[in-house]
């Protein structure tokens, strides 16, 4: 029995996996080389040759923050500058492009048109007993 290609892809794939895996939870560090850990708040553990954090701050995803903080604060400001803005910007374009094409003048003419109330020859006769045209 030999190795089949699907045992080699298969152990190829395996290995992948755990090596990305483990990449992910392996923060190792050197104590003597300076700046190791380059996240904020963090430390390199000269026992466990491991970043960690500062007293008083946890990991969070790949930093440590302050259990103390909403991380959604500091965005929330930008959220709302950006939003006004955006609003700001499109009630001047739409009162720009109203203005430029005279939108209000043309709507005020279709409804104007639409109300006009003059009977016309053809709306009143039907048919085919049209009187002839001529005197």
């Amino acid at each position: 029995m030999g190795l089949r290609i699907s045992d080699i892809v298969a152990t190829l794939i395996l290995n992948t996996i755990h090596s990305a895996y483990t990449a992910d939870h392996i923060l190792s560090c050197d104590a003597h080389v300076l700046d190791q850990c380059t996240g904020a708040n963090q430390f390199c553990n000269q026992t466990a040759h491991e970043c960690q954090c500062i007293k008083g701050f946890i990991w969070v995803g790949d930093e440590c923050v302050d259990p103390d903080v909403d991380p959604s604060e500091p965005h929330s400001a930008a959220a709302a500058v950006i939003a006004i803005f955006t609003i700001a910007l499109v009630i001047c374009g739409l009162y720009l492009v109203i203005r430029k094409y005279n939108l209000v003048e043309y709507a005020r003419q279709k409804i104007n048109a639409r109300r006009n109330n003059d009977v016309m020859y053809e709306d009143v006769m039907i048919g085919q007993d049209d009187p002839p045209l001529s005197p």
